[in-house]
């Protein structure tokens, strides 16, 4: 009985030990249960540190890169009409010819017409000036579509007549907007920087 029990003592301590400090070669060499759960936190803790070093470092490297892609695909112009245009037909795309501002070059001061190169919501401000008994409608236009419009008019006095409009669109790559003029007028607008065109990416998509 003795030599029975003496066995199953051995063989089930051997397996205990086993499992505790044996099974696993990763696991760290310990001396008692208390020092094998010590070690099992420590090593715990270790493991949590270089988490949170390797987040730090990967939510460096994405502030880096957020930060050249948003530098890469900052967009906005503003262009003026430098001098003033006359017997313009229907539907003429009204060409801002000095362009002061041209971040991500995405309007074509020979063309009139900017090209979206980065999607997202934009914003488009342009302002129409007419003078001395002459009136302009214009529009917007969004690859063929008429998506805003003014009309200056200065009736029948030797004056300035002034008018703006805005719209928020949102665009895909490749689309196309310019500023055409309109079908009731008779073909004048003032230039000297009195007309101009605006645009903005309020954000990507």
């Amino acid at each position: 009985m003795f030599h029975f029990s003496g066995l199953t003592f051995i063989l089930t301590y051997f397996c205990i030990t086993t499992s505790i400090f044996g099974s696993i070669e990763k696991e760290p060499q310990c001396v008692s249960r208390f020092d094998y759960e010590f070690k099992v936190v420590q090593k715990l803790a270790e493991l949590e540190n270089k988490l949170k070093e390797q987040q730090q470092t990967i939510e460096s490297l994405q502030h880096k890169c957020t930060g050249d892609v948003v530098s890469d695909n900052q967009v906005a112009f503003s262009a003026s009409l430098t001098g003033d245009m006359t017997s313009v037909p229907n539907h003429r795309i009204i060409i801002f010819n000095e362009v002061q501002t041209n971040v991500g070059g995405a309007y074509n001061g020979k063309t009139g017409i900017f090209v979206c190169k980065i999607p997202g919501v934009y914003v488009f401000y342009w302002v129409t000036t007419n003078k001395d008994r002459t009136w302009m409608d214009s529009e917007l236009v969004i690859n063929g579509e008429k998506r805003g419009q003014t009309f200056s008019d200065a009736g029948n006095h030797d004056d300035y007549s002034v008018a703006s409009n805005i719209v928020v669109a949102e665009l895909r790559f490749g689309d196309q907007v310019w500023i055409r003029s309109g079908t009731w007028h008779n073909g004048n607008l003032a230039g000297s920087h009195r007309t101009s065109f605006s645009g903005w990416i309020l954000y990507m998509r």
